[in-house]
């Protein structure tokens, strides 16, 4: 077998993996490659009432991936970790969060009924970006999966709402060369 023809049957190969059905495995694997601890773990902690998570996925590989994490706390106080891959050795940015942010944000999730959707349709690999929201409190949990390159309602206004209440959750930091 030739160079050529080797090249060609392994791009066949790969294309026949990229057809494959989307589970969004990997998405999820995300934040545990980050170090962050398991998103229900958090959520039934003393002392928190509730946990937001976005994942940002880009393939392509020019773009790190991140998490974004938001956490109320019973005392009012809200908390926005971020990470990205390969910076700041996957230690947390912590900043604090305008409670009515949130607040306006999980409006919006409730508006396009976050809590009953699946994840987006015609989700592939070769989707520029994904995004895995979650929402966690107590033992309850959901997540859905979305491409923010993809405008379709409901998954259109989940998209929107992050990109006005919480900006710095899918701010996309470059790979250095």
């Amino acid at each position: 077998m030739t160079y050529l023809q080797l090249l060609l049957r392994l791009c066949g190969e790969f294309k026949q993996i990229l057809a494959m059905a989307f589970d969004g495995s990997v998405i999820y694997q995300v934040a545990n490659d980050l170090g962050l601890d398991n998103l229900n773990r958090v959520a039934r902690r003393a002392g928190v009432m509730s946990v937001l998570q976005v994942t940002a996925y880009y393939s392509g590989r020019r773009v790190r991936h991140s998490v974004a994490r938001v956490i109320e706390y019973q005392l009012g106080e809200v908390e926005l970790l971020l990470v990205y891959e390969g910076f700041n050795r996957h230690k947390p940015l912590r900043l604090s969060l305008p409670k009515d942010r949130l607040e306006k944000l999980v409006r919006a999730l409730r508006q396009a009924k976050f809590d009953t959707l699946r994840d987006q349709d015609g989700l592939s690999f070769t989707d520029r970006g994904l995004w895995l929201i979650q929402r966690a409190a107590g033992t309850y949990s959901h997540g859905v999966i979305v491409s923010p390159d993809k405008p379709q309602l409901p998954w259109s206004s989940i998209v929107n709402a992050i990109d006005d209440y919480l900006p710095s959750a899918i701010r996309e930091v470059p790979l250095r060369n």
